[in-house]
């Protein structure tokens, strides 16, 4: 009976070695099923960190490269607006000089024309004094008297005649020849003038060589030379109009070079606001993406560490198995193999009675207290611990219990790692999320922004092209209008030049026929000229008159309607040439607008590109947050208990097997436990 009871014993013994072998593997299986959970969440986060911080490594390339081009560009515009700045500045003081030279010359003009009207005016006033004293001396004297009186009057009319011409000589001529001097050598120098000069001199001078000159030599010399002081004026006063029409020219070509410079320095000026406003969200953007680089390289370096933690762990747990489920096997072999046992309780059998009983009642406690406690927390282990309770060793109670504190003590620990590791994932994602929102509608807007620009620069040189073509049309229209009237005004010049020459050559061959002296005298002959012969066929001289003077008429006529042209031609020339040089700078302003505007077209496409690089990153990224918080959903979502609720449990789990072990501790007698631990007599 003994023997058989031994046999059980030891055959209980193996059963519960075969269980708790069982129990390891159980236990292995379940944890090996967490452990992958737990490897491919180490593997998927170290695979999301690493692709961030790529991703972020790239970012940063990008925005430094942005910031490194904006800053070389805001430097060059800098440089730009200096230049331009040097250049107004320079275009200006031209202004300045160019108007004050034009102020000095003009005051020089006006009082050279002020000294040549005064002298014009002066000539015309002896030209009317110098024909009244010619007239006087040509009216004959009055009748003489019968008697000494009348001998006397032919000496008388001599006298006076010469003492008129005298006169004439002295007052007039002197005059005369001062302000011819002075006109002569201060204002128009040609040998025309210096000869009319002379002659007038030799009208004073009655030993000169060729004799005297007579009044109407005298008369037609003075008029050559006022008419050429008067051409001498209006010479001036034609320079001066030409001096000041070339000085407008000027200032407006300047002017518009000042204005073109300014609307160069107003873009430059636009373009680096641009710029630096680039490089300033550039600046606070690499910033953003290297705060958030290092976060992502210290979660990965936390992540790594605490995988490779765990998964040395779980190496170190496969072994510790290995190990205790060999030593149990070991064990089982011994005991079913090896010993043969008598069992023999060392206590008396009144004192292993009452340890049962306390056993029991310590069974009943722990049955209640389990029963209770399930029912309380709606918990199936807690429940599953009744039967346990009921029908296991006490120790093996204790020590399931332990085991059971100490797991739930870790599920506890690992839950409240997880939760936080959730609660602070769904916060970065969240802010990382709604940051990839802002930049995504920051995009868009940029994209929006620069494709209506883009368009409204089209547009613009659409209409700069059209504008551009009419100049050019114009300026062709002008050039065929001009050519023509260029043409008109060398055929008319031609013309009325020939003509005017071939009415001297005609009235040169009159006079060479008819003589100089007849066909410039047909008036009376004076008393001076009493002793020169008589002309000879006066009929003929009186006809050739006055045809040479109709001759002159149609010369002078002629070379007035060259003169008219020519100022037409010179004045039709100026205002194509204020047209072409207006036009000209027309379309170089213009032109320098469509360049700007296809320049930055070529700036706003590759602005355009970036921006849509940018999107795609930032839609990339954007994705990528949302598959990694759809792979958060099944551990931090998945649960249909809150977080508070299923740690309120495992708490009061937690706080009910600690009552239970201080039930066995309390209720159970010293050594009560140990009955399994008895005196075995082996035989071998």
């Amino acid at each position: 009976m003994t023997k058989q009871k031994g046999n059980s014993m030891i055959a209980k013994v193996i059963q519960m070695l075969g269980e708790e072998n069982d129990k390891i593997k159980a236990d292995l299986e379940v944890e090996s099923k967490t452990m992958a959970e737990y490897m491919q969440w180490c593997d998927d986060t170290q695979t999301e960190k690493s692709y961030a911080i790529k991703t972020a490594n790239t970012k940063i390339e990008d925005l430094s490269a942005i910031i490194e081009d904006n800053g070389a560009q805001i430097e060059g515009l800098d440089a730009e607006i200096a230049e331009l700045g040097n250049e107004i500045s320079e275009r200006q003081t031209d202004i300045d000089d160019a108007t004050a030279i034009r102020n000095k010359e003009k005051s020089e003009f006006l009082v050279a024309e002020e000294e040549q009207v005064a002298m014009v005016q002066e000539l015309e006033d002896m030209e009317v004094a110098l024909k009244q004293q010619m007239a006087a001396m040509t009216t004959p004297p009055p009748v003489p008297v019968e008697g000494e009186e009348a001998e006397a009057a032919p000496a008388l009319l001599q006298t006076g005649s010469k003492h008129n011409r005298h006169e004439m000589d002295v007052v007039t001529l002197a005059k005369m020849k001062r302000a011819m001097t002075l006109m002569v050598n201060s204002v128009w120098v040609d040998p025309e003038s210096k000869k009319n000069l002379a002659l007038m001199q030799s009208a004073q001078d009655p030993e000169a060589a060729d004799g005297p000159a007579s009044d109407d030599e005298n008369l037609a010399a003075f008029e050559g030379l006022k008419g050429k002081a008067e051409e001498s004026l209006q010479r001036q006063r034609d320079e001066e109009v030409k001096k000041q029409n070339e000085h407008n020219l000027n200032v407006v070509s300047l002017k518009q070079a000042i204005a073109l410079a300014e609307e160069k320095v107003d873009d430059a000026k636009r373009d680096k606001n641009r710029l630096a406003e680039e490089k300033a969200k550039a600046e606070d953007e690499l910033g953003e993406v290297k705060a958030s680089k290092a976060a992502d390289e210290k979660t990965l370096a936390a992540v790594t560490q605490e995988c490779n933690d765990g998964a040395a762990a779980w190496d170190n747990r496969q072994k510790e198995a290995k190990a205790e489920m060999a030593a149990i096997d070991k064990a089982k072999e011994i005991l079913a193999s090896r010993v043969t046992v008598l069992l023999q309780v060392s206590a008396p059998v009144g004192q292993s009675l009452k340890a049962q009983v306390k056993i029991a009642k310590t069974r009943q406690k722990l049955i209640s207290h389990f029963r209770t406690l399930g029912n309380k927390l709606h918990s199936l282990a807690m429940l599953n611990l009744v039967s346990v309770a009921t029908s296991d060793p006490m120790e093996q109670v204790k020590t399931l219990l332990n085991d059971l504190i100490e797991k739930l003590m870790k599920e506890a620990a690992e839950a409240a790692s997880l939760h936080q590791f959730c609660s602070e994932e769904k916060a970065k994602t969240a802010a990382a999320k709604e940051k990839k929102d802002n930049t995504l509608a920051k995009l868009d807007a940029r994209l929006d922004k620069a494709s209506t620009k883009k368009e409204q620069l089209a547009g613009d040189i659409a209409t700069l092209s059209s504008e551009l073509a009419e100049i050019t049309k114009v300026n062709a229209e002008s050039t065929k209008i001009r050519n023509e009237e260029h043409t008109n005004f060398l055929k008319v010049e031609a013309d009325f030049t020939e003509g005017a020459d071939a009415v001297d050559d005609a009235i040169d061959a009159l006079k060479e026929y008819y003589g100089d002296t007849s066909l410039l005298q047909t008036g009376s002959k004076s008393a001076s000229d009493s002793d020169a012969p008589p002309a000879l066929g006066g009929a003929k001289s009186d006809s050739a008159g006055g045809i040479v003077g109709m001759l002159e008429t149609m010369g002078e006529e002629f070379r007035h309607t060259v003169k008219t042209a020519q100022s037409e031609e010179r004045e039709s020339q100026k205002a194509y040439d204020t047209l072409t040089q207006d036009n000209k700078v027309a379309t170089a302003a213009k032109e320098a607008e469509v360049k700007g505007a296809e320049s930055e077209i070529k700036s706003l496409s590759v602005s355009l590109h970036d921006f849509g690089q940018d999107r795609k990153m930032a839609q990339k990224e954007l994705d990528a947050i949302n598959e990694y918080v759809d792979k958060l959903k099944p551990q931090c979502e998945g649960r249909v208990v809150p977080y508070a609720e299923r740690k309120a449990k495992r708490e009061a789990e937690i706080q009910g097997l600690k009552e239970a072990l201080s039930i066995l501790e309390e209720e159970s007698p010293a050594g009560a436990f140990n009955f399994l631990q008895t005196k075995l007599q082996r035989h071998y």
